[in-house]
């Protein structure tokens, strides 16, 4: 009897030693020894979730504008060539249609894309003061709410008509109706024969309404006098846009033509010299500081030559006359091919064919042949809330 008792004493003692090396060995495996095993790896995602992720960072790149918490997010993918990867994407989300294409697109730019297509579909993604060192007189054209063009000299380009009323509608005035003579009453039998006549209650006039203010013009700053001291080929297009919507617009538009005997050299002392054939952009925001996007130039032959922020260049000599802290700019040569600059990512003001001759110049400007033309235009687009 004794020794069954010592026989089951010691089969507890061993079960019990048992469990407690089995919990002991598991803790250590699940701790040290495989401690990666079930945690997440975007890597190794299937394609499909791996654009899904991709998409995810555009919409939030678009929300936040973190170029660098986007590239963070970017390399956990570990794709060695993430910027063509966006721009397939970007194409396909585009070709079907789907409304992540934009943002998808705006990423791929934002990463250094040169493709023009994408710059197109990015597009998608839904204190002026005077302080002029030269004599010359600066032309300010003016747009109505819609952006059409409401100044008083002859712009080439057509405009639509404004929904906007141009004058003030004049008030209606009210008559006050005359109390008509109640018919003389006729004696009846039975009846009274005088009966005084009523007077109709006096008409209140209709309130009359206001029309709502008028929204301050937004001008663009020509120098010289714009279209009259510019060549008949340049253009400038404004953005339509509402009120409240935000946009590129060309605040400062300078055209210098150098000659020994030019009447009309305002660009004394600018960059570029008299031997200067360039287009120069800045592009700020609302105080005045750089916005490191891209540019668009189009040839005259419909192609397109996007100006990245990585040729972005520290300016040497401050042109801008509205001390903008910004201290960049592009440098972009010309060599006659006609230029059309805009800005993407938001509507834009746009002008065109920017060459270094024309074949009808104004009088005093440098006539044919190209060759001997030194051409400069200073540029500044600022973003703006119309």
């Amino acid at each position: 009897m004794t020794e069954t008792r010592f026989t089951w004493r010691w089969l507890l003692v061993i079960a019990l030693v048992g469990i407690g090396m089995g919990i002991a060995i598991g803790l250590v495996a699940g701790w040290i020894v495989l401690p990666n095993i079930g945690a997440s790896n975007l890597a190794g995602l299937a394609t499909s979730a791996q654009n899904d992720y991709i998409v995810l960072v555009a919409n939030t790149y678009a929300y936040d504008q973190d170029l660098t918490r986007a590239k963070q997010r970017l390399n956990q993918l570990q794709d060695k060539d993430i910027k063509t990867r966006i721009e397939r994407l970007a194409k396909s989300l585009g070709a079907r249609k789907d409304p992540a294409a934009a943002n998808v697109a705006d990423l791929a730019v934002a990463l250094g894309s040169e493709d023009a297509a994408l710059f197109v579909l990015a597009q998608s993604v839904g204190s002026d003061t005077s302080g002029n060192p030269n004599s010359a007189e600066p032309t300010k054209i003016a747009r109505s709410d819609n952006g059409v063009d409401t100044s008083p000299t002859d712009v080439a380009e057509p405009t639509e008509p404004s929904d906007e009323p141009t004058a003030a509608p004049t008030k209606k005035r009210n008559k006050k109706p005359t109390a008509t003579a109640e018919p003389e009453a006729t004696d009846a039998p039975g009846e009274p024969t005088d009966v005084p006549a009523t007077k109709a209650p006096k008409a209140t006039a209709a309130p009359t309404q206001t029309p709502p203010p008028a929204v301050a013009p937004v001008t663009t700053e020509f120098i010289p006098e714009y279209p009259a001291k510019w060549w008949d080929a340049v253009k400038f297009i404004p953005a339509q846009v509402s009120p409240g919507q935000q946009y590129w617009h060309l605040k400062y538009a300078r055209f210098c033509d150098w000659a020994p005997t030019d009447k009309y050299n305002t660009c004394e002392g600018f960059p570029g010299g008299g031997d200067g054939h360039e287009i120069w952009v800045m592009v700020v925001d609302e105080q005045g500081g750089c916005v490191e996007t891209a540019v668009k130039d189009t040839l005259n032959d419909g192609s397109d030559y996007p100006l990245t922020p990585d040729m972005l260049k520290v300016i040497a000599y401050p042109w801008n006359p509205y001390g903008f802290k910004c201290s960049k700019d592009y440098e972009k040569a010309m060599y006659g091919e006609g230029n059309t600059i805009s800005v993407p990512g938001l509507p834009s003001d746009t002008i065109t064919e920017l060459q270094l001759c024309a074949k009808s110049p104004p009088d005093g400007l440098n006539p044919p042949p190209c060759g001997k033309a030194h051409v400069r235009y200073f540029l500044i687009f600022q973003r703006t809330t119309r």
